[in-house]
């Protein structure tokens, strides 16, 4: 993995981190799975700054596989990710690889 790559991990493993305490405050807050919450786009791009609304379920089950991150449609990288999932209103990729082990190593539940 070059030092590109790297860069871009932790730009997503970053915006997952936020997406966390959204989730921790929306299940504190007002908990139900099926309540959409705003969670930022976790694509590479630091500059983003997009939000999508996503059911609770939604996101936990791309937390799932911490090598999975929610993005906007378009906004993936496939030099250095795969695509897994197309909806209309967000897209799942997933880092392999090299790139996956360094992603799980920032990941707070993998810890």
């Amino acid at each position: 993995m070059d030092e590109r790559e790297r860069r871009m991990a932790q730009n997503e493993a970053l915006f997952k981190e936020v997406n966390e305490r959204v989730e921790g405050l929306a299940q504190t807050h007002r908990p139900g799975r099926d309540a959409p919450y705003e969670f930022l786009c976790e694509c590479a791009n630091a500059d983003c700054t997009f939000r999508m609304s996503l059911p609770l379920s939604v996101y936990e089950g791309v937390r799932a596989d911490p090598t999975q991150f929610v993005v906007l449609p378009m906004h993936y990288t496939p030099e250095i990710e795969e695509l897994v999932v197309e909806e209309e209103t967000h897209w799942v990729v997933r880092k392999p690889g090299e790139a996956g082990e360094y992603v799980k190593s920032l990941d707070s539940r993998s810890r």
